[in-house]
């Protein structure tokens, strides 16, 4: 059980330094996306929703709560909690990573009740889960859905044990509805748990279970349009839940996606295997339950309840990214590997033998795109690993010069830094001061708002009328800026 709990932080740590002969603690985010989610956790570890503002173009949330930014306050929260107890460093992000990816698997075989047998298959699959290995040593949100996948899969299994879980029961509900706080892909599980948590019950109980998860779905919807800062322009999928887009738009989406998803050309040999994964996985997990459903004396086998929850856990998810997203090659593999992930645990964990065998069948192509895996892994994460660190003491030295400080008990724009562009640097930018990103400032409603400025000559030309700004300090990239139409002592 040991080995299967710390597998993939072992194979995380050697992939890291076979390949760039440095430790986990040589990290620093890179990645647009890693740089953001990094400084939210670190300002909410040192100053909790009293931080500055993480907005694109200053456009805040409509309730006003909580300052972060387009994609909600639940990783931020979730991250600096980690970082309030162990403090917040450029590599804690990947210790949360893998400390996140143990506890489920903890978590998943205690629910579970996993066999010596079955545990080893679990590790088998989770060490050579590409997406899973591939996005732990980062600073994105993946793995906290990955982690997420284990623990909810563990959640199901126990409930379906012939003497059930309670723990899995009480468990399940407030972890599913964290999980689709910080993304919403997680709703789709919710009317599988309540079947799942009401398994051989009353038909009461279950209709109960299903009301209980459309009104948690609603409240969850609710709080995540009010607390995420949309992004500009906002997403589809807020749009489409919102009711500001027609079903012939919503349509229009889905044939685009449905065109791109036959079009592999543009798609790395992994991101090609995920998605052959998947869809062979549906068509696999479907045939099983037929074949299974119409044999002769009728009925469903103990793994047939397994199989099924993937499988319409995997459809529903699949479903809504073809009609409410816009497929691009990273945004896929990243939501829908969590599903796969939760279908191909719960195979893993079902009774008899042709359940676990979709699990081996997985294993199995995940080691034969082994070398892709490596190549693509070294590739990916170089930039994470190894950096100059001169342009990071630079911009550090800079602000600190500048007088640029996070003031607790200050308005929330006069402890936000206004940017034109994102560099990995802006790590550098001290926990507090929040970044709000600005594309086309001919777009941004005037007078900016934000109390410190780091734009470069282009940005700054491209205002309707330009803010009236002292220089603070020269970069490479752009200049800081102390913004004199901000409201701020």
């Amino acid at each position: 059980m040991a080995a299967c709990v710390a597998g993939v932080p072992i194979v995380v740590v050697a992939l890291i330094w076979y390949s760039f002969g440095v430790p986990v603690a040589a990290f620093r985010p890179f990645i647009n996306d890693e740089v953001t989610y990094w400084h939210q956790a670190a300002t909410f570890a040192a100053a909790g929703f009293g931080g500055g503002f993480y907005t694109s173009a200053e456009v805040t949330n409509p309730s006003g709560l909580t300052p972060f930014g387009a994609h909600g306050a639940g990783f931020p929260v979730v991250y600096g909690l980690f970082g309030r107890l162990f403090t917040w460093r450029l590599h804690s992000p990947v210790v949360a990573n893998l400390t996140a990816v143990s506890l489920s698997v903890w978590l998943c075989v205690t629910l579970a009740r996993v066999s010596r047998v079955r545990a080893l298959l679990l590790g088998a699959l989770l060490c050579t889960f590409w997406p899973l290995l591939i996005w732990a040593p980062t600073a994105m949100q993946e793995s906290l859905h990955h982690a997420g996948a284990v623990a909810m899969a563990g959640c199901v299994a126990g409930v379906l044990l012939p003497e059930a879980s309670r723990a899995a029961r009480v468990i399940g509900w407030p972890l599913l509805g964290a999980l689709a706080f910080v993304r919403p892909s997680w709703l789709v599980l919710m009317p599988v748990w309540a079947v799942a948590s009401t398994w051989g019950r009353r038909p009461r109980a279950v209709v109960g279970a299903l009301t209980g998860a459309a009104m948690l779905s609603i409240a969850v919807l609710v709080a995540y349009g009010r607390t995420t800062a949309p992004f500009v322009p906002p997403f589809f999928f807020l749009r489409a839940a919102s009711g500001a887009l027609d079903p012939a738009t919503v349509w229009s989406n889905l044939r685009a996606n449905l065109a791109m998803t036959a079009d592999l050309s543009a798609y790395e040999p992994l991101e090609v295997l995920l998605r052959l994964q998947y869809w062979i996985w549906l068509a696999a997990a479907a045939v099983l339950i037929a074949v299974r459903l119409t044999r002769r004396g009728g009925g469903a086998s103990a793994s047939t309840p397994y199989v099924a929850a993937g499988l319409i856990a995997m459809a529903g998810a699949m479903g809504l990214m073809l009609a409410l997203y816009t497929l691009t090659n990273a945004t896929e593999h990243r939501v829908l590997s969590a599903f796969l992930l939760f279908a191909a645990v719960l195979a893993a964990l079902a009774p008899g033998r042709l359940a676990p065998l979709l699990a081996g069948a997985l294993i199995a192509s995940q080691v034969v795109a082994m070398g892709d895996f490596r190549r693509a892994f070294k590739e990916e994460r170089q930039s994470n690993f190894l950096w100059d660190r001169r342009g990071h003491r630079e911009l550090e030295a800079a602000l600190a010069a500048a007088g640029v400080a996070f003031r607790p008990g200050e308005e929330r724009w006069c402890n936000t830094l206004l940017v034109s562009q994102f560099p990995p640097f802006l790590t550098a930018v001290p926990p507090g001061i929040g970044l709000s990103v600005v594309r086309e400032p001919n777009e941004l409603t005037l007078p900016v708002r934000s109390r410190y400025l780091l734009l470069d000559p282009r940005a700054l030309a491209d205002f309707v009328r330009p803010p009236r700004a002292e220089p603070l300090a020269q970069l490479p990239y752009g200049t800081v800026y102390r913004n004199l139409d901000a409201r701020c002592p």
